[in-house]
């Protein structure tokens, strides 16, 4: 049997309600806008009255015969999908479907989705286990479903307008579209310099993300139905009572979240960083095959990891990751950057591949650059146990808030300040801290702690605010679930995983990957893991000495100790600041630019004039270049964005 296509791709569809019809033309250009998500093929439908049009492009990653393609047809052709991502079950799924009687005329998960929406209806996303943003065309009913996954991990963005409604993976895409139809830019977006996190409006205006979790129905008489299908808070589990039954059965559902997502017929690699997470995933998919576990479908015996580097950079974590390939049987490939040969041609296209201003995202766009080149179309990496686990400087400052009253466990607060002083560096007064914590937060009311901290994370800094010419517009968020029954640090965790920093990320890994034609799998985001994270209480995730504690204590005799006792923190991020040593003629020369000092956006004279005089305050930003640098990038993003259109 050949496990079929699993593709990461690229989708898109324009739905049309006032009489006009949608050209062979404008459909494969919106489609072919999207071809590097899809360099192995691509297609489209169109209905008989021409109102509804599906386009794919299409990245193979197992069987790449013509019956995995898309636009994919179902029951007669009653059924029509567009899909990007991964059914990790779908094995599982087709026997069962076939158990009720349903045929396949491929080996794909994409049929597998249409046959079991085809026998449950909407209530089919309930049994997918897998990352997907899909958009199912009844043409019987004449509906439109498009469902994204529980957590968002694809992206879907689409316009809801009074006579179409469009849909796409990237929001270049409707850059293609025909010249009434591309949206304008929200330049007031764009001033929020990075801190627009995990909100649904984007800086093309009308353009919205569909959130994780979410699901839309919309027919031909424009009927528009928006709902939420997942809340996490709703399928929390009974976990053991004893921490070493927690950590046994987190070590159980790890092992099988990497066992399903190495279903390939092409080559897998990791990146590996030396920190806990990438280090924890190679170490298990390494482990599974020494044991010989069953995968149903593991192209090689061998683990490739790619393991980056900046020449130069003093902290470098190459040592720790050497020892994981030391322990296990693993092919590794450095890739060695210098950051001099950096372009800023090469700094602009991550910004457009990544469709937001992250200029530290260079590294990301290398490494998965050279997977491509060494053949490899699918990498299982390390995303979100930060944001799960509490992995982060400020993480055990928010457990304190849950540990400062006399009958909290003995020694918790004290444990929390030790993890928090190794992660930092900086020691604080115990018993004075403590006191000043019972103080601020004396009523220990969660809703007034959130806001609290989360006015203080999303303020912007008065030194960006002072040269934008135009207000910020008002960023949205998805409407967050009632979680009242978590306590506080588990209320922010799920906050953050679920609504703000998260979902960011997995953006940025899916665009950035795919750009290079690199399919990224997380196995930290299973559902049954997620559901089990969250229903374990705070000390489980850090205490004991360290941050992320049940992941460190289920990695026991398979990862490394020198990895697993590490309390530092950096993961993979570029070396502090290399654009200011290496870029200072591009700055200089886009600083006297007449797009920087005549930009609409923001002041580029005065900015030109405070940044040479040496009167920016760095502020939390870090350093004056850096403030400069996000702004010029986020006029480079504008201008790639209409170089697009012509």
């Amino acid at each position: 049997m050949h496990i079929s296509d699993i593709s990461m791709c690229g989708i898109v569809g324009l739905f049309k309600f006032n009489g006009e019809k949608i050209s062979n033309f404008e459909l494969n250009s919106f489609t072919s806008s999207l071809n590097h998500r899809g360099p192995d093929g691509s297609g489209i439908y169109l209905d008989n009255k021409k109102r509804l049009g599906l386009g794919h492009t299409r990245t193979t990653t197992f069987d790449i015969s013509e019956s995995g393609s898309q636009p994919m047809s179902y029951l007669g052709e009653r059924y029509w999908i567009t899909f990007n991502g991964d059914i990790y079950n779908f094995v599982e799924l087709r026997q069962e479907l076939k158990s009720l009687g349903c045929k396949f005329k491929s080996n794909s998960d994409t049929e597998v989705i249409l046959a079991a929406y085809s026998q449950w209806g909407e209530q089919c996303q309930f049994k997918f286990n897998g990352d997907w943003a899909f958009a199912i065309w009844d043409d019987k009913n004449k509906n439109l479903f498009l469902s994204s996954d529980r957590f968002g991990t694809k992206p879907f963005y689409y316009i809801r307008h009074k006579d179409y409604f469009i849909f796409a993976s990237e929001l270049k895409a409707f850059m293609s579209l025909s010249e009434r139809k591309i949206p304008d830019f929200d330049y007031g977006f764009l001033l929020w310099q990075g801190k627009n996190v995990g909100c649904i409006n984007t800086f093309l205006k009308e353009v919205i993300l569909l959130p994780g979790g979410h699901q839309i129905n919309i027919d031909e008489t424009k009927s528009f139905e928006i709902k939420k299908w997942w809340r996490t808070i709703d399928h929390l589990v009974d976990p053991p009572k004893s921490y070493s039954d927690q950590v046994d059965r987190y070590r159980e559902l790890f092992f099988e979240s990497c066992r399903i997502r190495l279903r390939s017929d092409v080559p897998i690699a990791s990146c590996l960083s030396g920190g806990i997470d990438s280090s924890s995933i190679v170490s298990t998919i390494a482990t599974i095959k020494n044991e010989d576990l069953d995968v149903e479908r593991d192209l090689s015996k061998i683990h490739n990891v790619f393991i980056c580097d900046f020449i130069g950079d003093k902290s470098s974590e190459r040592s720790f990751a050497n020892d994981v390939i030391a322990k296990h049987d693993i092919n590794p490939t450095y890739v060695d950057i210098d950051s001099s040969t950096i372009t800023p041609e090469d700094v602009i296209k991550v910004q457009l591949d990544n469709e937001r201003v992250d200029v530290d995202a260079i590294w990301l766009s290398l490494l998965y650059k050279r997977m491509r080149e060494e053949g490899i179309r699918i990498s299982i990496d390390g995303t979100t146990p930060d944001e799960t686990l509490g992995g982060y400087w400020d993480d055990p400052e928010i457990a304190m808030q849950d540990a400062i009253w006399p009958w909290n466990e003995k020694g918790r607060f004290k444990d929390l300040q030790l993890i928090r002083e190794g992660l930092t560096n900086h020691k604080l007064d115990h018993a004075k801290y403590k006191v000043m914590l019972r103080i601020l937060f004396g009523d220990k009311t969660y809703k007034k702690i959130q806001s609290i901290y989360y006015e203080q994370k999303t303020k912007l800094s008065n030194n960006t605010d002072k040269y934008n010419l135009i207000p910020k517009s008002e960023l949205i968020y998805p409407i967050e679930d009632k979680i009242g029954r978590l306590d506080n640090f588990n209320s922010y965790l799920y906050k953050e995983f679920h609504y703000y920093k998260t979902p960011v990320f997995f953006h940025r890994w899916d665009k950035v990957s795919m750009a290079h034609g690199v399919i990224s799998r997380s196995p930290f985001i299973d559902p049954n893991l997620i559901t089990y994270i969250f229903s374990l209480p705070s000390r489980a995730k850090i205490g004991g000495g360290f941050t992320k504690r049940i992941l460190r204590d289920s990695m026991k005799n398979i990862v490394p100790n020198s990895v697993l006792n590490r309390r530092d923190k950096r993961g993979f991020s570029s070396p502090i600041n290399w654009y200011e040593r290496n870029m200072k003629d591009y700055i200089s020369d886009t600083l006297s630019s007449t797009d920087f000092l005549q930009s609409n956006i923001f002041n580029g004279a005065k900015l030109k004039e405070d940044y040479e005089n040496n009167r920016i305050d760095p502020g939390p930003n870090g350093n004056p270049s850096k403030i400069v640098f996000r702004f010029i990038q986020s006029m480079e993003l504008v201008n790639s964005f209409k170089q697009i259109y012509k």
